[in-house]
This record gives structure tokens, C-alpha cells and sequence, in this order.
């Protein structure tokens, strides 16, 4: 804040001390100037005389009438006039005690549309930086001349009368200072291009784009152009019919697209960071107006248009503050920056030249230089935030990176533990696949030995009857008996075999349903006694009352089939008249049901092969796969089956299913 102070301080002393002594250089007292030798330059506008033409009809002869003469008012030193439509006329008196007779007039307004100048001698125009116009003053000897000046912009008339040697020092040291400040900015203005080659953000091109509307406007400003428009358009020579033949036309229309790319990029810069509602709808008003105020130059600036661009130009400066002052009040930390830059630069340097131009700051070195050297600090200080910005951007896309990494580090562990596990699943996947099979091929097997011994009786027993071996009738019965005993034998086996492969189609009992357990086994006892009965065997049946309350969730058409398939392994094995015993019974959380039989019984070593599906006939007594089949059915419905049994005492074979609590 000391430095912003300090700036203060030297801008009002520039402004109000050093311009007054500026202007006051070759004053000679009186209203006339007199040249003298040892002087080079002198500032006409402490000598010279004003007068305002509104109607711009005035001729050289109406201005030498006496009544016109009298109306002319001294200029003390003023050289803006403001925004005016009139045309202007300068008297000078110029009293030559020089040893010199040639000099150049010199107006310092590249803006200005007309210039006429009306002497003594001949006037004659020169192609310089301003329009100027080379003098002979007689030595020795008091010469007036004329100066007529029209202008659709500002009425700016800084005149100075200098001597041809000084002339090229003068230029040489413009052209040097001219050339670091264009210099400055084309180095400044590829820098932040480059700036947005790495992030392509555009408001890193919109800047650039605002600094070089800027410094075309100041080009035009400096005279550096004047070379190019020629001196047909202030001699009047010739009539500017198009807007680029008019330098004030075209400083105007760099200056509004310098405004319109400058709030593109606050646009760009600001808004994303921090929303804010007033800044966003200025913005986008000032975004739409500019190019309208464009097209408003193109098309009609002859018209009058000069002061509306002037208030344009510098109301657009006040909202575009207004925003930044916004964005950085709510906290934008890059609106704070521009704010403490852009502001102190509006005001020491945007702001004289904006009362210059309205006729109330003088015309000085300060007044029309420091929008040069405000752009240069603005531009250099801007560089230094953009790149900050981009070091910042650049800093957190690496941040975003090791977060990035270490995230996809982490997903790519959880991947890999993932793999492992499936790998380890399809292992033990492909382990049981390879158990299945095996047990697969020995099924096969057991099926192909298990069918080839009954078929082989049945095929022995026709062969007897064929060739007649059974004479006797009685041993033809006994050998029919024997043979349908066998295929019925066969046909129960294909039969277990089908259900079988019907139940290992699912991973799970089809249907499960709710069943009174108690009403159920007691249907399915009385079924089962008459088949035993039927078959030559003696049936108990022991069902206890308590099952009455008990409940099974089951299906009950794979629960027949195991308590048939236990029946009929009973039946089998147990000679005639012997006795099978059928219990249901309640259990502690389970129902169980043991199916009893008198018959041969089960030894220890063929015990643990009594449910297995690859047994041998001889290891279990050819009891088939029903048994294998119950097991699988009762274990899938979540019970356990069992069998006690020991040789010639019988067998005990029973089952569990869990109830419904």
C-alpha cells in the first residue's frame, strides 16, 4: 500500500507541476513568440490564440475581418478541447531573431482529421510521425499565420515549432522509446501464447489478443502510422470516405476490440474460480455490446460517433473494474491480484489520458505517454500471474497424477488380489471338475458292470430255454422267475440311474413346500406297508403322535423316493417272511425316519462304502445307487442319513430332515 501511496504522490505532482512548466517552455511575455538562437524547440500553445468555428464554414478571409479578429481568445497554454464538432483556428505570432529561416510545424494529434495552415510564405506538408508542415519565417521580421484543425475525436492541438537539425534527434529518440515498448509487448505477447500452448486455456489467448488491439491503438496514437494513412487526409487533399482512412476511426475500433478480448479474458479467468451473479451478467453485456460498437465504428464514425466510443470505451473500464472488485470481495484470490494491480494503473495512468482527451488534463509528456508505460506494467505483472497460474495448474495436475497413480496402484492390487482369488475359485473349480469326472468314468464303469451281471443271467436263462436245457415245467418256472426277477432288477436300476441324473441337473431341490409332516409319512407308511406285504415280507410301523405339530419344508416327491428307494433295499436284502420296520419319529429339531429290516446285515469294511456311488458289488452287496441317490436327496434338503447294521443282525437305515421352529 506504501508504493501504491507513492505512485499516488508522483502521478499529482506530474500532472500539476510538471505540466504547467512543460507548457510554459519559450514563453517570451506577450501573446507573440520570438525565436531566438540556441533554442531548437518551442510550445506554441502558451503563445498562440483560439478561436471555435461551430458551423465549420468560416474561410481565411472571414477570419481576417476585424470583427472576427476580436473574438479571438488566448490559449494560455491549453491544447485539449475536448470532444467538439466544431472546427478550431489557431493564431500564432511568430517574431524570427534567429539566425535560422526554415522551421517545421509540428501538431502532435495523429488524430486529428484536418489540418490547414495559412502563412506568409508557402506551407508546405512533410510525411513525419504528426502532421507537420515546413515554415519559412523571414529573420528578423514578426510573421502571423493561421492554423485551421478539425477532428471527429478529440480537439487535441499540442503545437511546437522546431528548428530541422533538432528535428531527427527528436524523432530518433521517439522511434528508440517507441521501439522497447512494441518490443516489450510482442515479447510479452508470445510468452503468454506459449503460456497457452501448455494449458490451452483461452483465456490465455483472449490477453494477448486484448494487449495487441491495445498497442495497435497506441501505434496509431504515437503517429507511428501516420507513414501509412498519408497526408492527403489532413491537407485536405482528399476525402476520407471509409473508416480505415480515418486514424481516429480505426485507434477507436482497436481500442473497443482491446476492451471486448480484455473481458473475454476476465470472463475466462474469473467466473469459473468463483460465481459471481452481477459480474457474470456485466460481463456478458459488455461481451455482446462490443462487437455491435464495432460494426457502430465501420459503418457510421463520420456520423458522429466519436464521443458515444469515448464513453463507451471508458464506461466499459469502470464495469470491467467493477467485476474484478466483485470476484476479489467474494473471496476469487486471482481477482485480488488483478485488483491490486489493474487499479492503481487505471488510476495513475488510464484516467489522465481519459481527462486528456475530454479537455481536462493538459497535454504533456505524463498525460500522453503513461497509458504506454501503464500497459507495460499491466502486461509484465499479468505475465508474472498467468505463469504463476500455470506453475499452479501445473502443480496440481501432478497432484492429480500421484492421486492418480496411487489409486490405479491401489485398483490394480484389488484386481490382483481379485484374480488370485477367482484363480484360486476356478482351481478348485477345475479341481472338482477333474473329481467329478473321475467319478463320472467310474460310474460308468460300475453302471457297465453292474447291468452286465443280471443281463448275463437273463441272456444265460433264454439261452436254456432256447436249447431247452429246463425240460421239466417246474424248471422252466423257476428259470422265468429267475429271469424276470433280473430284468426287474434291471429296470429298477435304470430307473435310479434317471433319477439320478435328473437331480444332479440342479444345484438345489426343485420345489419346496411346507409340509404336516405327521398326516404326510403316515399316507406314505401305509403305501409302502402294502408293498412290502405284497412282496412276501411282514410290516411294523411305529409313528409317533408328536409329529402331529411338526412341520418340514421339503419336496416331497424326492423324500418318497428316498424312503422307497430305502424299502426296496430292504425288501431286497431280507429273506421271506422276514419282518421291515418303518418308524417316524420327533426329534429335538429334526424329524427322523428309520426303515428296519431282519435281513443278512452290513459288515464294518463295506459300511463307509454304503453310500458311496463307485462302490463294487462285492463291497456293498450289490445294493445299486438308490442309496447313493437318498443320500444327495436328504443331505440337499439339510438332514443327515445313516445306517447301523452288522452281519446276519439286520439293518438299521435312517434319516433326518430339519423342522420348521
Amino acid at each position: 500500500m506504501r508504493s501504491i501511496y507513492g505512485f499516488l504522490l508522483i502521478y499529482l505532482f506530474s500532472v500539476f507541476c510538471v505540466a504547467p512548466a512543460a507548457n510554459a517552455e519559450g514563453t517570451s511575455g506577450g501573446s507573440g513568440l520570438t525565436l531566438v538562437d540556441g533554442k531548437l524547440n518551442y510550445s506554441i500553445n502558451a503563445h498562440m490564440d483560439v478561436l471555435e468555428d461551430p458551423s465549420r464554414q468560416w474561410s481565411l478571409k472571414d477570419i481576417q475581418s476585424p470583427d472576427v479578429q476580436e473574438k479571438f481568445q488566448p490559449a494560455e497554454g491549453k491544447s485539449s478541447f475536448g470532444y467538439k464538432s466544431s472546427a478550431y483556428w489557431v493564431r500564432v505570432t511568430v517574431r524570427n531573431e534567429s539566425s535560422n529561416a526554415k522551421w517545421e510545424l509540428s501538431l502532435y494529434n495523429s488524430l486529428v482529421d484536418s489540418m490547414k495552415v495559412y502563412a506568409s510564405g508557402e506551407a508546405v506538408p512533410i510525411n513525419r510521425h504528426y502532421p507537420t508542415y515546413k515554415l519559412n519565417l523571414p529573420q528578423g521580421q514578426t510573421s502571423t499565420f493561421y492554423i485551421r484543425c478539425e477532428a471527429s475525436g478529440s480537439m487535441l492541438l499540442p503545437l511546437r515549432l522546431t528548428e530541422p537539425s533538432a528535428v531527427y534527434g527528436n524523432v530518433y529518440g521517439q522511434l528508440l522509446m517507441h521501439g522497447l515498448y512494441f518490443g516489450a509487448v510482442l515479447i510479452i505477447v508470445i510468452f503468454l501464447l506459449a503460456l497457452y500452448w501448455h494449458v490451452r486455456n483461452v483465456a490465455y489467448v483472449y490477453y494477448p489478443l486484448s494487449l495487441l488491439s491495445f498497442a495497435v491503438g497506441l501505434f496509431i496514437w504515437n503517429g507511428l502510422s501516420l507513414p501509412i494513412f498519408g497526408t492527403d487526409h489532413w491537407t485536405g487533399q482528399t476525402t476520407a470516405t471509409f473508416f480505415w482512412e480515418r486514424p481516429s476511426a480505426v485507434y477507436d475500433l482497436s481500442y473497443t476490440l482491446g476492451r471486448w478480448f480484455g473481458v473475454l479474458f476476465l470472463y475466462r479467468l474469473l467466473l469459473p474460480a468463483k460465481k459471481a451473479l452481477m459480474t457474470e451478467l456485466l460481463c456478458q453485456l459488455m461481451i455482446t455490446l462490443c462487437p455491435i460498437v464495432c460494426l457502430g465504428i465501420i459503418f457510421f464514425y463520420p456520423f458522429g460517433m466519436a464521443q458515444f466510443v469515448f464513453w463507451f470505451k471508458y464506461v466499459t473500464l469502470v464495469l470491467a473494474m467493477a467485476c474484478v472488485i466483485e470476484c476479489a470481495w467474494k473471496g476469487n484470490r486471482i481477482a485480488q491480484v488483478v485488483a491490486l494491480i489493474r487499479i492503481p494503473q487505471v488510476i495513475m495512468t488510464v484516467a489522465p489520458k481519459a481527462l486528456l482527451l475530454y479537455g481536462l488534463f493538459p497535454d504533456n509528456l505524463f498525460t500522453r505517454f503513461a497509458p504506454q508505460l501503464g500497459v507495460i506494467v499491466e502486461s509484465i505483472f499479468m505475465a508474472f500471474i498467468l505463469f504463476g497460474l500455470m506453475a499452479q495448474m501445473r502443480k496440481n495436475e501432478e497432484l492429480a497424477q500421484n492421486k492418480l497413480v496411487h489409486t490405479l496402484s491401489e485398483w490394480n492390487a484389488t484386481l490382483e488380489k481379485k484374480v488370485a482369488e477367482q484363480t484360486v475359485s476356478l482351481q478348485r473349480a477345475n479341481e472338482e471338475l477333474v473329481v467329478a469326472e473321475v467319478s463320472r468314468t467310474n460310474l460308468l464303469q460300475n453302471i457297465a458292470h453292474d447291468i452286465r451281471s443280471p443281463l448275463s443271467i437273463v441272456q444265460g436263462g433264454i439261452q436254456a430255454l432256447k436249447i431247452k436245457i429246463a425240460e421239466s415245467p417246474e424248471q422252466q418256472v423257476l428259470l422265468l422267475d429267475k429271469v424276470h426277477n433280473k430284468v426287474h432288477d434291471v429296470n429298477r436300476f435304470i430307473d435310479d440311474l434317471f433319477a439320478l441324473s435328473q437331480f444332479e441337473g440342479v444345484k438345489s431341490p426343485r420345489t419346496l413346500e411346507m409340509v404336516m409332516f405327521g398326516d404326510w409319512i403316515e399316507d406314505i407308511f401305509k403305501e409302502m406297508e402294502a408293498d412290502i406285504r405284497y412282496s412276501g415280507h411282514n410290516c411294523e410301523l411305529v409313528i409317533s403322535s408328536a409329529l402331529a405339530d411338526a412341520d418340514v419344508r421339503m419336496d416331497p416327491h424326492l423324500i418318497k423316493r428316498v424312503i422307497v428307494n430305502l424299502v426296496n433295499n430292504a425288501c431286497k436284502f431280507t429273506p421271506a417272511g422276514g419282518t421291515i420296520t418303518l418308524q417316524a419319529l420327533l426329534c429335538e429339531q429334526s424329524v427322523k425316519v428309520t426303515v428296519g429290516d431282519t435281513g443278512t446285515g452290513i459288515g464294518e469294511e463295506q459300511l463307509k462304502y454304503i453310500f458311496v456311488r463307485h462302490y463294487r458289488e462285492g463291497e456293498a452287496q450289490g445294493r445299486g445307487l438308490g442309496l447313493a441317490i437318498a443320500k444327495e436327496i436328504v443331505e440337499r434338503h439339510g438332514g443327515q442319513i445313516g445306517v447301523d447294521s452288522a452281519r446276519e443282525q439286520g439293518s438299521q437305515f435312517y434319516f433326518t430332515l430339519p423342522i420348521i421352529q
